[in-house]
């Protein structure tokens, strides 16, 4: 007989596991038609970003993507108080005045994913491989260095995962069972904003996110023991909608730059439609419901500072700190097949505040070719307690578990009149436990590709 599976709370649940539902020039030889075909196939590329990698982001709410460029994610994905394009509006929208274009700044970010976890328990290796546009931006200056608006499209959370296993017996060899997942998809924001300088040391930036995309998972388990194959298959689909304002700013001084941003929480609203099909004992049952869920995505900012030191290499350092408070979430199935369920808010155990801490370094070998160096420390929003055995108390204690990924990565670009383009490399790793014995190791690899066209 197969165990079903079922809906709790907006998650897939199995046994005691939850599984929860990421230019152009002003030259006129440069507006060809091969030009404009090739913004239309990055347009059109755009809404297929898969940005994200864990299992921990699959089993939640998805995977808080940081660093919307090559350039932020090779100096540590900072940019609180650096970004130069319209991909600011993603984090500080105040930084949109340090545009370097005299009409229009078009930019479009490729990426290349890498990730592999390992469960140490029982020996299972997962990896997946990711190729995708991660978003595009255009800024237009209206008043040089004084008024900027923009457009970006960029990914909040990311709910991408892949994972297959089989399960062998040891003394037949052959297979006990099939487990597959695949999600893809996740809340993505699109961004319209200003930055205006307000004196000459003083600029702010005010912009409204559409909240909007969806995401999909489909999971299958095939069990072949007692001669017999019973067969479970899940699909769930979402679609969001909501939005919010932000806020920021930057001050100049001398060599020095300061800035912060303030995003509030905002409520999302969420339609899931949940397919489930069951084949037992040669009897297949399917069945379709629709959900409509509210949830409150939490409240974000964080304070920047860059430092242009007075060298021949024009060495740039930034370090950021952001925090998001995941512990005022609140979720909220409001109905089912269009019935009202009249549940009241409730916040998820063990969902704490986080911090991003990012450091970044960028120097000039000459006036074309940057390099760059950061660090980025992310804790993820998730906790739970392990119990342990302590020997020199004799009694078990509760450890909390704060999933954090170390991050180092390294950076290069290449600039020209009208054309730009940037590489950043990103290594990460983070370690957990989910049990006394359990233990989980995850390594994460991004290459992302930045051109920036001006006219």
């Amino acid at each position: 007989m197969v165990r079903k599976h079922q809906i709790v709370d907006g998650r897939w649940e199995m046994g005691d596991r939850r599984w929860g539902i990421g230019v152009i020039s002003r030259c006129s030889n440069l507006r060809t038609p091969i030009c404009y075909l090739y913004l239309l196939i990055c347009y059109l590329l755009s809404p297929i970003c898969l940005y994200g990698y864990t299992q921990l982001g699959f089993y939640t709410f998805g995977d808080v993507v940081s660093g919307f460029s090559a350039r932020s994610v090779g100096m540590g994905s900072t940019g609180i108080t650096t970004i130069n394009d319209a991909s600011a509006l993603a984090v500080n929208p105040a930084t949109l005045i340090d545009i370097t274009a005299n009409k229009m700044i078009l930019s479009v970010n490729p990426s290349y994913i890498l990730f592999e976890e390992k469960e140490n328990l029982f020996d299972i290796t997962n990896k997946n491989v990711y190729f995708q546009l991660t978003g595009l931006g255009i800024a237009v200056p209206v008043v040089r260095n004084i008024l900027v608006l923009g457009v970006s499209n960029s990914p909040l959370l990311d709910y991408s995962y892949k994972y297959h296993y089989t399960s062998v017996s040891a003394e037949t060899m052959t297979k006990n069972y099939d487990r597959s997942i695949v999600a893809s998809g996740g809340l993505r924001s699109t961004d319209i904003g200003i930055g205006l300088k307000i004196i000459d040391p003083l600029r702010i930036g005010f912009s409204y996110s559409l909240l909007g995309n969806g995401n999909k998972g489909e999971y299958e388990y095939t069990d072949y023991d007692n001669g017999t194959i019973d067969w479970i298959y899940k699909s769930e689909s979402s679609e969001y909608k909501g939005g919010y304002f932000k806020c920021g700013l930057i001050f100049n001084q001398a060599n020095y730059t300061y800035g912060g941003f303030y995003q509030p929480s905002t409520v999302v609203e969420r339609e899931m439609t949940v397919t489930d099909k069951y084949l037992d004992t040669g009897v297949l049952t399917s069945t379709k419901t629709v959900y409509e869920y509210e949830f409150k995505y939490p409240e974000k900012f964080g304070l920047g500072f860059s430092y242009r030191f007075k060298d021949k290499f024009r060495t740039l350092f930034a370090a950021d700190w952001e925090r998001q408070n995941w512990n005022v979430l609140t979720y909220v199935k409001k109905t089912i097949d269009g019935v009202a369920t009249n549940n009241k808010r409730y916040h998820p155990a063990g969902y704490e505040k986080t911090d991003e801490l990012k450091l970044g370094l960028e120097m000039w070998l000459t006036d074309s070719l940057p390099v760059r160096c950061g660090f980025r420390y992310q804790e993820f929003y998730a906790t739970w307690g392990n119990k342990v055995y302590n020997w020199y108390h004799r009694a078990y204690i509760t450890k909390k578990i704060v999933p954090t990924f170390y991050c180092f990565s390294f950076g290069t670009g290449y600039v020209m009149a009208q054309f730009d383009i940037d590489i950043g490399y990103e290594f990460g790793r983070r370690s957990y436990e989910t049990g006394v014995f359990e233990r989980y190791d995850e390594d994460l690899q991004r290459l992302v590709l930045t051109t920036r066209f001006r006219w």
